[in-house]
């Protein structure tokens, strides 16, 4: 009896149908998050406030001092970002281990452990950087703040849309200072508490005129300066500060209830 024969590709074909899909490859864009990061994909993106140059919707700044303009197309590289902002107990055990000195509010010098999921804050930014090089990280600059806040929603004005803010949106124009973070959803990257919690230390210096002349690829923020940029609205602001487009800036040195940080990584 003759035996059918079948083409060695055939075979090998077969043999591959039987065993089932081969697994996927993994590239760089599939790379395991490190802990509690989440990756920013590389993109582009319209950096800035993007509405009329007349309507000052936030009704606290004078004309002189409209810094988030001119609205303008930057490019990043990817990256890692903190899916929420440092915690207490995250920062006490760099105080426990690193012997730096502790934020004002902890009583002799502990952290109050009804905190320790809350924000961490009263830390300047030198204290953040601090830590984030603790971890093998760093503060983000300001683009890749303002890119991860947007969440791929380019155009939106708060990190989850154009709604408006409401109290299941973000925490915000309470006196009952920050809570415990990721109590609100995340916006489209996974990102916690863009909007609301405590506004976050970014590494750029402050320039007034930046925005007109930064670089659209990967900005670094000017060389020097007196003041450290802020982004995100905090506990204690109105609606109007929840806006991916808000800024602000403070003296490096400055700590206080309303501001802490979360820290990001490069891709390797």
């Amino acid at each position: 009896m003759l035996r059918s024969q079948r083409p060695a590709g055939a075979l090998v074909a077969l043999a591959a149908c039987l065993a089932g899909p081969a697994p996927a490859e993994t590239g760089p864009e599939e790379t395991a998050a490190p802990q509690g990061m989440v990756r920013i994909p590389e993109g582009e993106f319209t950096m800035g406030r993007t509405f009329s140059t007349s309507d000052d919707e936030t009704g606290m700044r004078p004309l002189i001092l409209r810094d988030d303009l001119p609205a303008h197309a930057v490019r990043l590289d990817a990256f890692w970002m903190d899916a929420t902002e440092v915690t207490h107990e995250s920062y006490a055990e760099f105080v426990s281990s690193q012997g730096h000195r502790p934020p004002y509010h902890w009583p002799k010098g502990e952290m109050p452990q009804e905190l320790a999921r809350h924000p961490a804050y009263n830390v300047d930014w030198h204290d953040a950087a601090a830590f984030c090089e603790w971890r093998g990280k760093r503060l983000p600059t300001e683009a890749e703040w303002e890119r991860a806040a947007r969440g791929n929603l380019n155009g939106a004005r708060y990190p989850w849309g154009d709604d408006k803010p409401d109290r299941g949106k973000a925490r915000y124009s309470t006196a009952k200072g920050p809570a415990v973070v990721a109590q609100h959803p995340p916006n489209e990257f996974g990102l916690h508490d863009m909007a609301g919690g405590v506004a976050e230390w970014c590494q750029d210096w402050f320039l007034r005129t930046y925005y007109s002349e930064s670089p659209t690829a990967n900005p670094k923020g000017p060389s020097e300066g007196m003041y450290k940029i802020v982004r995100g609205g905090a506990w204690s602001d109105g609606p109007n500060r929840l806006t991916v487009f808000f800024r602000n800036w403070i003296r490096p040195t400055q700590r206080t209830p309303n501001l802490g940080f979360r820290c990001v990584r490069d891709m390797e």
